[in-house]
């Protein structure tokens, strides 16, 4: 039976989601799931956007959204509760956290399809008081988490287009 390309796009974000939240469970040993849409408010605090770059049968990305405050929280929190010892080793522990989750999603993505549909790159992370990244030509969706560890989007986007064509 073929997948259509809507329920293509929502098997990979419902598996996205649930990569996520496995490893956000995994890292704070708290149960999450996703909620009502919000935005990120970074008028007085820099916001945080960690993406990765999907390649193979589908194209797009995983846009990591949250605020430098709670990107810390997760650094923490992978760093057994203790502090940093400098503010460089932030970028290290996200990039690791991204690693986990979309290693993750590539791994149930894969296996759901029963074939390699997505490589993953390494992450990017970048941070600005008003920071607006697009990709355009994606079927972009987004869960919402409010957390203990604070508030965070994931937008996934997808793309059956070569890279030409984004």
């Amino acid at each position: 039976m073929a997948t259509t390309e809507k329920s293509k796009y929502e098997t990979l974000y419902e598996l996205a989601k649930k990569s996520f939240q496995e490893v956000i469970e995994e890292v704070t040993g708290d149960n999450v799931t996703s909620c009502d849409p919000f935005e990120i408010v970074t008028e007085k605090q820099l916001s945080l956007s960690i993406i990765i770059s999907l390649a193979g049968n589908t194209n797009g990305r995983i846009l990591l959204n949250t605020t430098v405050t709670d990107g810390m929280n997760i650094a923490v929190a992978m760093n057994f509760g203790e502090p940093l010892d400098n503010n460089e080793d932030l970028h290290v522990y996200l990039a690791e956290f991204a690693n986990m989750f979309c290693g993750r999603a590539a791994t149930h993505i894969n296996n759901e399809f029963g074939k390699r549909e997505i490589w993953i790159s390494p992450p990017s992370i970048f941070s600005a008081m008003d920071l607006d990244i697009i990709t355009p030509n994606v079927t972009s969706m987004k869960a919402y988490y409010d957390c203990p560890l604070g508030k965070f989007i994931i937008d996934m986007g997808f793309s059956e287009n070569t890279y030409d064509e984004f």
